[in-house]
């Protein structure tokens, strides 16, 4: 489970939710309340060839399809070392300002 806007340069509005086969078939016997999120929305379109039961975002599943070609062209472990180099920067520069990290 994650958000578009958790390191892949997305606005925030996209959440992203893989599961096995083995967590869908406990949630068929689950007795928790489902107010926002069901999977057997989900899995009824897929099955029927389709992936979405509401409308998705448009706008969010192109920024997501550039997202992800810029991590596959930039190389995933070249994305995770600047993300690395640019937190560490930016700590730096914190303390560096005599402001108190988080």
């Amino acid at each position: 489970l994650t958000g578009s806007q958790k390191a892949l340069s997305l606005p925030t509005g996209m959440g992203i939710v893989c599961a096995s086969p083995k967590a869908i078939q406990a949630s068929e016997t689950a007795k928790s309340l489902r107010v926002l999120f069901d999977w057997k929305d989900y899995l009824k379109f897929y099955k029927m060839g389709t992936y979405w039961p509401y409308t998705p975002s448009i706008q969010l599943l192109y920024g997501l399809k550039a997202a992800l070609e810029l991590i596959f062209e930039e190389g995933l472990d070249n994305v995770i070392a600047r993300h690395n180099r640019l937190g560490t920067a930016t700590r730096l520069a914190v303390e560096a300002w005599g402001l108190k990290n988080c």
